[in-house]
């Protein structure tokens, strides 16, 4: 079992290489999509904040969308059946890697409930000629081919049909219209050998998320567990061996984050995007290490908020609740925090405040309807 000093430099080190160490403008908003390879985005707002709050400003909400409008980053399903952000240089060889895998992860209930998938080259036909005359919302696309087939489209298939034409690389996310996202139509992209694909991945995970093991690049990219140790043995990286586990870097070991580096997490973000089985725990305990938490330090309560960490280490979970004028975020910490927390929470609530442009409060109490999605 790794002591607490080994396991919070582990994760001070992985906190600089997913960007939450000293931050940095190193290309805006795309840049930090770059640097972790893809960022996990099925709730917007939740997501928007992950990628902002990696710059130094942070970012604001509106600069996120206007990457999204301007193509500079993409949403779209890749690495896994979710929505992730991507920049258009990684898009062909991220897919090549793990459409394979995504299509059978969604054929189960493709089947159960008879997805005809002989239909899609001509939906595909009517999609295409609908986007070139620019972006539409699912909505519009769906009675677009409602229209040319002379029926409704279930509302699940229309998903469905919009997932596929993402994985055969026809569309991704085009700038929000409102609330509303809407899709674009992609130009024609290179093609990649699948292996070749799979060590690039292997090379963007392991830059963005390292020191990290084989057995992260697959859960991250769905591959196999083979796959991956073959792909990061491929991908010109840097071995190490740390209290059992071989680790992967690109590189030296990152310089670790500043000894008390305290944040407010997106749902989903980064720093917790991979296989925990084999981790040792990165759950606060009592005494402030780890502890001893049989979940892998994941506690499912706060698992759909957000979560509070501390060098890396989860300390508790927030939530936020959005006025007009005003943000009000809630904590729920395991610990009483000293003042350094404390003060280092505020740091970030007022970070997260300039991101939403509402003037923001801290309190602590248990997380209840309020949301970071």
């Amino acid at each position: 079992m790794a002591t607490t000093s080994e396991v919070r430099a582990l994760q001070r080190a992985r906190l600089t290489s997913v960007g939450l160490g000293a931050l940095a403008d190193d290309g805006g908003v795309p840049g930090v999509v770059a640097r972790l390879g893809a960022v996990q985005a099925q709730e917007l707002h939740s997501s928007a904040w992950g990628v902002a709050q990696r710059l130094p400003g942070p970012a604001t909400h509106a600069q996120v969308q206007a990457a999204l409008a301007d193509g500079s980053i993409l949403r779209t399903h890749v690495l896994r059946p979710t929505w992730h952000y991507v920049v258009p240089e990684d898009l062909a060889p991220f897919m090549a890697a793990t459409a394979p895998r995504i299509r059978q992860a969604m054929r189960s209930e493709e089947k159960a409930r008879g997805f005809d998938h002989a239909l899609l080259p001509r939906r595909y036909e009517v999609i295409a000629q609908a986007l070139a005359g620019g972006p539409l919302t699912r909505k519009e696309l769906g009675a677009t081919l409602a229209e040319a087939e002379g029926a409704p489209v279930d509302a699940w298939d229309l998903g469905q049909v919009m997932a596929h034409a993402e994985l055969e690389l026809l569309v991704a996310s085009g700038p929000m219209r409102g609330k509303q996202a809407t899709y674009r139509l992609l130009p024609d992209l290179p093609s990649w050998d699948e292996d070749e694909a799979r060590v690039h991945l292997a090379r963007a995970y392991v830059r963005g998320h390292g020191p990290c093991r084989a057995e992260d690049v697959a859960w991250w990219g769905t591959l196999t567990r083979t796959a991956a140790r073959a792909a990061v043995a491929d991908a010109g990286l840097t071995r190490h061996e740390v209290d059992g586990m071989t680790l992967w870097t690109d590189g030296d070991l990152p310089d670790p984050a500043p000894p008390g580096t305290v944040r407010l997490l997106s749902v989903y973000d980064e720093l917790f995007c991979h296989d925990f089985a084999g981790w040792p725990p990165l759950t606060v305990g009592p005494a402030g290490g780890p502890a001893d938490d049989p979940g892998g330090g994941k506690p499912s309560r706060w698992l759909f908020t957000g979560l509070v960490t501390v060098d890396g280490l989860i300390a508790g979970g927030w939530s936020r609740t959005l006025r007009s004028a005003t943000v009000e975020i809630t904590v729920e910490l395991r610990d009483e925090p000293s003042r350094a927390v404390w003060s280092a929470l505020e740091e970030e609530a007022a970070r997260y405040g300039r991101f939403v442009g509402r003037e923001p409060t801290v309190v602590r109490g248990r997380l209840g309807k309020a949301t970071i999605g």
